[in-house]
């Protein structure tokens, strides 16, 4: 078989040490050493690493059918998600569940929440004074906003909820990191933490969805229990609580930190943050903007896609080769984890001029020379985000708030720079801002 190249590793893990000691390095230093299509044994995992955007369009739409999300990394999730969107494996199944949610997720059902958004991130910011932690800070606003936007929850239902949602994910991360992690049936300290969690936010989520059986409304939870029983004519509270979670994580989590490496950025690059300020100041002809005006904020949303670009919150996923076959050339054998990196991808020197350098401006160009599948901050193929837009408009709405309120923000520890690659990328530190 003419199998990729890579690196030998220990001949018994493999490369797993490097992987957990430090995933965004080795990745790197594979595609350096080795070239778009890398082999790489994680433990037991035979893998492959793929970074050209051919080869993952290949995996991610051309020859899909071949792939499938059933990974050891999925698997973990689903202890938390169960068989939400981003989560199931069964093809027949997520066709079946995307259709039904689609409508929900489209952009002119979306617009009615612009107001929400703004409401919630005026009252956060009215309590900012000099420094401010960014990763505390956008991570409550964003569970505000998740909270309200898709539960229609009071402030004292989103805390229990995010508490509790929170904890399985801290506990989720602790497995991830471990090089050995006992089986959650298995009764350790944490196994009982992670239960114990696990049944707070299922019980909340499970009398949400009864009393929005009674009582719906515009949150994007009522809009999916009457898309799922027209559908079906059957109450699907199990599907319904798995969907909804997976809306709080990837609605809640993922974009806090988008937004933390948005502001670590525009405080290291302030003549980006004065044109972000100048475009917020003159975009808006009221106090809250409208989906025209944020389709207007060109140079806001630019950056935005340029902290994506460098720091992908997904930096990393996987699909399961279900039968052989050949990916750049190479030999891809069946049961093998084909792994995609966004991180690498984005900053490949061959796709992206200056790939380390900050510079928006290459997002308000033409993209008509750029391969498709080289920008995947959320995913892509037919699996791709469902709820992208809603992410872009969110985002779109804070970072143009906080232009509108503060002329100037500088860094604390401009020093500190790196991330924490777990299941989202975060940043090492709090990142402290100081905003005047």
């Amino acid at each position: 078989m003419n199998l990729p190249p890579g690196p030998k590793g220990n001949w018994l893990t493999g490369s797993i040490s490097e992987f957990k000691a430090d995933p965004l390095t080795l990745f790197q230093k594979l595609y350096d050493s080795y070239g778009d299509v890398v082999s790489v044994r994680l433990a037991t995992t035979k893998s492959v690493l793929i970074t050209h955007p051919k080869d993952i369009a290949y995996v991610l739409k051309t020859n899909q059918k071949n792939y499938s999300k059933k990974t050891r990394g999925i698997g973990r999730l689903k202890e938390i998600l169960g068989d939400g969107l981003l989560t199931v494996i069964d093809k027949e199944k997520w066709a079946h569940n995307r259709r039904v949610m689609q409508p929900v997720f489209r952009h002119n059902t979306l617009d009615g929440y612009i107001s929400i958004i703004h409401k919630l991130c005026q009252e956060r910011l009215k309590t900012w004074d000099g420094t401010v932690s960014m990763v505390p800070e956008m991570t409550q606003l964003t569970l505000q906003i998740a909270g309200r936007c898709f539960f229609d929850c009071n402030i004292k239902e989103t805390e229990v909820i995010g508490n509790a949602f929170m904890e399985v994910m801290e506990i989720n991360q602790n497995r991830f990191r471990s090089a050995f992690s006992a089986p959650l049936w298995f009764p350790t300290a944490q196994n009982k933490r992670f239960h114990k969690a696990i049944q707070v936010l299922d019980s909340q989520i499970l009398m949400l969805i009864k009393e929005k059986r009674k009582n719906s409304g515009e949150d994007l939870l009522s809009r999916l229990i009457v898309a799922f029983d027209d559908e079906t004519g059957d109450e699907m509270n199990q599907q319904l609580r798995d969907e909804a979670i997976t809306m709080l994580g990837a609605g809640h989590e993922t974009t806090a930190n988008a937004l933390i490496f948005i502001f670590d950025l525009l405080s290291r690059n302030p003549k980006a943050y004065v044109r972000v300020r100048e475009e917020s100041l003159t975009g808006w002809s009221g106090d809250c903007p409208t989906i025209e005006e944020l389709k207007s904020l060109s140079y806001t949303t630019a950056c935005i896609q340029e902290s994506m670009r460098l720091n992908p919150p997904a930096w990393v996923f996987g699909r399961q080769a279900e039968g052989p076959d050949t990916i750049g050339g190479y030999d891809i054998p069946k049961n093998t984890l084909v792994m995609m990196s966004p991180f690498v991808t984005h900053r490949r020197r061959d796709l992206w001029d200056e790939p380390l350098d900050f510079r928006p401006e290459r997002f308000l160009e033409s993209d008509r020379n750029r391969l498709p599948f080289s920008f995947i901050p959320f995913s892509g193929g037919a699996r791709g985000c469902i709820g992208r837009f809603f992410g872009m408009m969110e985002m779109q709405i804070i970072v143009s708030s906080i232009a509108r309120r503060f002329a100037t923000l500088e860094r604390i520890t401009p020093e500190i720079t790196g991330w924490a690659p777990l299941i989202t990328l975060r940043p090492i530190d709090d990142v402290p801002i100081h905003f005047v």
